[in-house]
């Protein structure tokens, strides 16, 4: 699965907001219901916080896959975000967490978004892609970056 495939330029952003959990994942929401008139901002923010409730989908190395099953939508949604200062997203090593991959399933989404956190997790365990990433003057920097791993991997 090619992150290309769920991906869209338009939800990247090279900005965002330092603060608490709950505004980095309200940011990056807000970005994806801006570019998709199918998604519905209080819906993804109830399916986004009560998964961060569960577990922190915060991990290592500044990488977070905020993600959760989204009711009335047909395909994998995602959107990126970066924040160069970091935030604590109460990751597993404790660490500030920098970059968010924010991956919406359908309810009905069997195994896809499985293998889509597999390939994400694989794309980010490389430092080098990391640095890249915050060295990245701008969002379509950011999203060319993310494809050019894409293609190596």
């Amino acid at each position: 699965m090619r992150i290309a495939s769920f991906l869209d330029r338009a939800d990247v952003t090279a900005a965002v907001p330092v603060g608490g959990k709950d505004e980095v994942i309200a940011a990056l929401v807000d970005l994806l219901v801006s570019n998709h008139e199918e998604l519905h901002r209080s819906v993804l923010l109830q399916v986004l916080l009560k998964r961060e409730e569960l577990r922190s989908t915060g991990i290592e190395e500044g990488v977070a896959f905020p993600h959760g099953r989204v009711p009335g939508i047909e395909q994998l949604h995602a959107c990126f975000g970066r924040c160069r200062t970091g935030v604590d997203f109460d990751s597993f090593d404790g660490k500030p967490t920098h970059f968010f991959f924010v991956l919406l399933i359908p309810e009905n989404a069997e195994g896809s978004h499985l293998k889509a956190l597999a390939r994400l997790n694989r794309l980010f365990q490389d430092a080098a892609f990391r640095a890249s990433l915050i060295e990245a003057e701008d969002a379509e920097a950011i999203y060319s970056a993310i494809l050019e791993q894409d293609n190596r991997c």
